[in-house]
């Protein structure tokens, strides 16, 4: 693997890619890559690229490769002895098979494997795949039970939420500095554990990170209802969240009206801020779902200290 630009202060980032080898022996350095594991894929035309980072004790990798289907056997796994956990997270459906028989796993949920136990997960192609590696004693410090925890599908509102917490990671890894990799590390585990295994004591230690995850994804869902009155049942139904979860999860906000109010005003202001938008106050108004002008006007001199009108004048002005 050759290490990758980090900023200054950032945690050690690397990349593997097939790309520069012979195509004959493109597969067979991918498969050395991942010896812990079986490979089920076709080698003619194989390519494939992962980036891992480093963030504690945790690794965060990117994967893009073509189609494959790992494996892990019993007689492969007293021979490597490896361990630990394995959060993996794919755009595609896939099925898995643990001891328990099959499972089919919908696009974007998240899967938890346990290296120390056989399973074999049917090939697709992995296209952005977000894998999260964890040490089982990492583990085990926010989840006694973590034997219980092999072939785990976390979907619905808690697989949302830690589907939302992976990509995040894997988003902002090049900015991730080396002194916070410790506390991310600890709090990506105690959502794990939140959504893994539901109680009072790990939803405790999570509420935070399980709030700020909660809280991005609400906003995304009011960002694309901009347009439409705000309903509170139907917005909650659709975040898997209960009205007094949803209330208290937009208290520091001043509420989810408001919060609503602030992003379309700040949608508005981005709208008339570009030199080539043509439309009429009002005609503004009624696509934001303000109704009509004056409403708009006395909102948006509320936030901005300016009439939406002599806001436009000023911008393209200057």
């Amino acid at each position: 693997m050759l290490p990758t630009d980090s900023a200054a202060g950032a945690v050690p980032r690397s990349l593997f890619t097939t790309d520069g080898l012979p195509e004959r022996d493109r597969f067979e350095a991918w498969r050395s890559l991942f010896s812990a594991h079986s490979l089920d894929a076709d080698p003619v035309g194989f390519s494939g690229s992962i980036e891992t980072t480093l963030v504690g004790a945790m690794a965060l990798r990117v994967m893009n490769a073509a189609a494959q289907g790992p494996a892990r056997s019993r007689s492969q796994i007293r021979r490597d002895g490896q361990d630990g956990f394995v959060l993996h997270l794919s755009q595609h459906a896939y099925s898995v098979e643990t001891d328990r028989g099959v499972a089919e796993v919908p696009a974007g949920a998240v899967t938890l494997n346990d290296l120390s136990q056989p399973y074999r997960r049917s090939r697709v192609p992995e296209t952005g795949s977000l894998i999260l590696a964890l040490p089982r004693a990492s583990v085990a410090s926010v989840l006694p039970d973590e034997e219980a925890l092999h072939g785990l599908i976390l979907h619905g509102g808690a697989g949302r939420l830690l589907a939302d917490h992976i990509r995040s990671l894997a988003a902002t890894s090049h900015a991730i500095a080396t002194v916070d990799a410790a506390h991310i590390a600890q709090a990506t585990l105690h959502m794990v554990a939140a959504c893994a295994r539901p109680s009072l004591a790990t939803a405790a230690c999570a509420t935070r990170p399980l709030d700020a995850a909660r809280l991005r994804t609400a906003k995304r869902f009011l960002r694309g209802h901009l347009s439409t009155p705000l309903r509170i049942d139907a917005m909650a139904k659709a975040l898997g969240l209960s009205r007094t979860q949803l209330y208290r999860l937009f208290e520091p906000e001043g509420g989810v009206a408001r919060a609503h109010m602030r992003l379309r005003l700040a949608a508005i202001r981005s709208t008339l801020d570009d030199p080539l938008e043509r439309r009429s106050i009002g005609a503004i108004a009624e696509a934001y779902g303000f109704g009509s002008g004056p409403l708009l006007s006395r909102a948006f001199r509320q936030a901005y200290g300016l009439s939406p009108r002599d806001y436009r004048a000023t911008v393209h002005r200057r």
